[in-house]
């Protein structure tokens, strides 16, 4: 199904790149995607880099990413509303200073940070709204992983979503919890520990790797959560996320 009669782009971008020369890799044209092929990965980084300096919409929501399933087919990611991205810079925050205060020597990425979730059934290419992965697998890292997605597929060992799926019902929470369990922690990934936070219902859902392909989700109170092993001495303050939030809505509220 072609994208032509949904979306909008920049067409100019476009045309500057080609004649830039930017890449090795044919440009794609966004206008011209289709959601029903397959792209290699090569293309997919193309059409990731041209949408950081273009206008793109689908369904009338601006989408600034793709992510990739296993069968190469791409995943619109329609950019983050501000409340939530509030929410998503706190947890960052706060696993960043954890990172720096215990000599971690860690990554900590944001939605922009895509990893290959290759669990056997092809590449999977997918951004958590935060991840963090530890200084074993980092300092492995070649040249090549670090800066394309081409090297010998990587995950972090612990990740975060950040979505309201009101109180565990409905398609959404479905649709992430699907995601955690066949994909983050698909077979010989390296995630240990997920997060599906719901500042909105305020609620909390943790999930720990059982074994190479399965992992166990339990619900908590919207309290502190601490990291156990995986984030060893670290504790999610959920005051930390309320703070944020009020002082948003409070503004907001008030301009309104």
């Amino acid at each position: 199904m072609s994208m032509k009669n949904y979306h909008k782009v920049t067409r100019g971008v476009v045309e500057q790149s080609r004649r830039e020369g930017k890449s090795s890799v044919a440009k794609l044209d966004p206008l011209d995607l289709d959601l029903d092929r397959t792209y290699t990965l090569e293309e997919f980084e193309d059409i990731n880099e041209q949408l950081k300096t273009q206008t793109l919409e689908i369904g009338e929501e601006p989408v600034d990413l793709f992510e990739l399933d296993a069968s190469g087919k791409l995943i619109p990611m329609p950019q983050t509303p501000f409340c939530k991205e509030t929410v998503v810079a706190e947890i960052v925050r706060q696993i960043g200073m954890w990172n720096i205060y215990t000599n971690q020597g860690g990554g900590v990425t944001a939605s922009q940070g895509g990893f290959n979730f290759d669990t056997g059934r092809g590449q999977t290419i997918r951004a958590p709204d935060v991840a963090f992965t530890p200084n074993r697998i980092c300092c492995a890292l070649s040249e090549e992983q670090c800066w394309t997605f081409q090297g010998q597929p990587f995950t972090p060992s612990f990740v975060v979503e950040v979505e309201n799926v009101a109180g565990g019902r409905g398609a959404k929470f479905d649709n992430l919890d699907n995601k955690f369990r066949s994909v983050y922690f698909g077979y010989n990934t390296s995630v240990q520990l997920g997060w599906l936070v719901d500042p909105q219902n305020r609620d909390i859902w943790v999930y720990r790797r059982r074994n190479r392909s399965t992992a166990g989700r339990r619900k908590l109170e919207w309290n502190d959560v601490d990291g156990g092993t995986v984030l060893p001495g670290f504790t999610l303050d959920v005051e930390a996320i309320d703070k944020t939030t009020s002082v948003v809505c409070h503004c907001i509220s008030i301009a309104l």
